[in-house]
């Protein structure tokens, strides 16, 4: 054999010794004693007692959050149920919430038998078409009253100002004289002025409306606001020329949560719709299945319906009677 042969074998041996040493030395007794890993590791790993840090550790940088989660129905649900655990926390970073939160708030209320009446519970093949949770709902203030800030405008203001502007598309009380544009009589103050803010911002765009709203200030938008919410809808029920009421009826279910049995919401987020023309329901409806306008709930709830749907749906909230905004239900 060569020497420059044996003298290679032989390093290799010493390598493959020092290996086997090192192994032995560097392995722990346990190792291989159930499988691959460490018989002990289990019961190490299990006497390690989790870090929570609790709401305390949060308020200190969170206090508005804080003050929003203690006062509302989760103040039940710690902070790292839903963002995870804080240990390990950066000073300036975030835990946000998971995108997924359908998947997260279901853990708790999805609807099923033995959970406590107490804890609200939906149905997750009708509930919502499928949109995240936070759509609608304020993880740290849930309930969706929570959602909406009050309007406190002044509605001598309004009517003084831009009424007059707005009278030409929407009557001079605010119920319109054209059946391609809504009442405004008698709607909620909050969801005008979210609508308005919407336009003014670009969220949402109309060739007509996105112009006027761009010239509002805040102030402004909150008068008109409180100025229509206040005038009486005495619109007399329309009867459509197309669609059938009776389904309409039926499929009205769906839209119940948000807009009320009879399209009489008790929510200020969302308007009502009871009264409205049908011609303008129907144009909305189309416009929320096309993307035209946008809104992550009516993008949703519209995608599977036909133009057959849509005319019954109209056609339903046109025969119902409009009503006055009660007071105490979100509205100055």
């Amino acid at each position: 054999m060569p020497k420059h042969i044996a003298r290679l074998l032989l390093l290799l041996a010493l390598f493959f010794a020092a290996a086997l040493a090192a192994k032995w030395y560097f392995t722990a007794e346990s190792f291989y004693q159930f499988g691959h890993y460490r018989g002990r590791s289990v019961v190490e790993i299990a006497a390690q007692e989790p870090v929570y840090q609790t709401a305390r550790y949060c308020e200190t940088c969170h206090e508005e959050r804080h003050a929003q989660w203690s006062a509302n129905n989760h103040k039940s649900v710690t902070c790292e149920i839903c963002h995870g655990a804080a240990q390990g926390h950066p000073e300036n970073g975030k835990l946000p919430i998971p995108a997924d939160t359908r998947k997260l708030c279901t853990l708790c209320h999805e609807r099923m038998p033995g959970r406590p009446a107490t804890q609200p519970q939906v149905d997750l093949a009708q509930h919502a078409s499928g949109q995240q949770c936070i759509v609608c709902h304020n993880p740290h203030a849930p309930k969706l009253a929570g959602v909406v800030a009050k309007v406190a405008g002044d509605a001598a203001a309004g009517a003084r100002t831009h009424a007059a502007q707005c009278a030409s598309c929407h009557g001079k009380d605010g119920i319109s004289p054209n059946d391609t544009w809504p009442n405004l009589a008698g709607q909620h103050a909050a969801y005008l002025v979210g609508i308005l803010a919407a336009y003014k911002s670009g969220a949402q765009t109309d060739v007509m409306m996105s112009p006027i709203a761009q010239t509002l200030n805040d102030a402004e938008i909150q008068n008109l606001a409180t100025y229509y919410a206040g005038l009486r809808c005495e619109a007399a029920p329309r009867k459509a020329r197309v669609g059938d009421v009776a389904a309409g009826k039926a499929l009205s279910q769906n839209c119940a949560a948000c807009h009320g049995d009879a399209g009489i919401g008790s929510n200020p987020a969302w308007p009502n719709i009871a009264g409205q023309a049908p011609e303008y329901l129907v144009n909305a409806l189309k416009a929320f299945r096309a993307g035209l306008r946008k809104d992550p709930m009516m993008g949703g709830v519209v995608r599977g319906l036909s133009d057959t749907d849509i005319a019954n749906l109209a056609a339903y909230f046109a025969a119902q009677k409009c009503q006055p905004v009660a007071k105490g239900k979100g509205t100055p």
